[in-house]
């Protein structure tokens, strides 16, 4: 009997002793829990078993914990997108800010909007939620987030500047002997001649202010009978058209100022228009459309890309 006694007193403290770790236990996951530590409170909570509301508590633990795995992989990726696109808008603010010069300046603002469009774009990483729900949504948004639109736009958009800048460095100051090759791609165009200082109608070539090449060229729609001269450098623009080629921009519409001063008189010599350094003109002997078209087709010779 007193054997007996003595086991259930034993066993009673036994498991008073077990209930109050198990309290204990308790309590700390608990205050791991409130203070975030979702890892260490599930760990503790898987060991109460059914303790209280151990298993609950341990569930909703084991979804906090997948809701931060999958919100911290967005976040990373989130990172990684705004890495890439920082990227893009650095590229992008260089070449607007360079001092090079392009053949259309409007695309360099054009560049600009996108680039502030795309920093509009920029999504900021939040803050954990607290719930794992709330977390969850969190997640899914940072996922979604996609800057392809604003990426596409920073590419169209700087693609457009870089070939305008290179159009443009090949219509600034061109060598003779370029201006001779792109005449030779221009349809109708039939014979070239580039003056010298000896045969130049003007008295300009390579004087100071004046053009470091004057290339003259027929064209098969002016009747060359109607054109005063033996060679085309003696007729001049009236037979098909020239290139005057400045040293500088200044130059060459310096030049287009004199030039049009003559227009609608008797001394019009034609169309002319300055692209670069570079003055294009056509002959008078073609009508107004012919003289447009000629125009642009030996701009898109002399602006053509390989």
């Amino acid at each position: 009997m007193k054997k007996t006694i003595i086991a259930i007193v034993l066993l009673t403290i036994f498991c008073f002793c077990f209930t109050a770790c198990k309290s204990g236990d308790y309590k700390t996951a608990a205050e791991l829990l409130a203070a975030k530590d979702y890892a260490g409170a599930a760990a503790i909570f898987e060991t109460l078993g059914e303790y209280k509301d151990s298993a609950e508590r341990l569930s909703e633990c084991t979804e906090m914990l997948n809701a931060i795995e999958k919100f911290n992989a967005a976040l990373q990726a989130l990172t990684e997108k705004n890495d890439a696109l920082n990227g893009a808008i650095d590229a992008a603010n260089e070449l607007v800010q360079s001092e090079e010069k392009a053949m259309d300046e409007s695309l360099r603002s054009t560049l600009e909007t996108a680039v502030s469009n795309a920093k509009a774009a920029i999504v900021t990483a939040p803050e954990q939620p607290d719930t794992a729900t709330a977390t969850d949504a969190a997640a899914e948004k940072l996922a979604a987030v996609d800057y392809s639109d604003e990426t596409a736009q920073l590419d169209e958009k700087k693609d457009a500047l870089e070939k305008s800048m290179k159009q443009y460095a090949l219509v600034n100051a061109p060598s003779e002997a370029y201006v001779i090759q792109c005449l030779q791609k221009v349809d109708g165009v039939i014979d070239i001649s580039a003056a010298t200082e000896d045969n130049d109608p003007n008295g300009h070539l390579h004087k100071a202010g004046g053009y470091s090449a004057a290339v003259f060229f027929s064209h098969k729609n002016v009747d060359q009978s109607k054109v005063y001269g033996d060679t085309i450098v003696e007729k001049g623009t009236s037979c098909g058209g020239q290139v005057e080629v400045y040293l500088t921009e200044a130059d060459a519409e310096k030049r287009n100022e004199y030039l049009a001063g003559f227009d609608g008189t008797l001394f019009d010599s034609g169309s002319h228009t300055v692209i670069g350094t570079v003055i294009v003109r056509t002959s008078d002997q073609l009508t107004a459309t012919q003289q447009k078209e000629l125009e642009a087709n030996v701009i898109a010779a002399l602006t053509a890309l390989e």
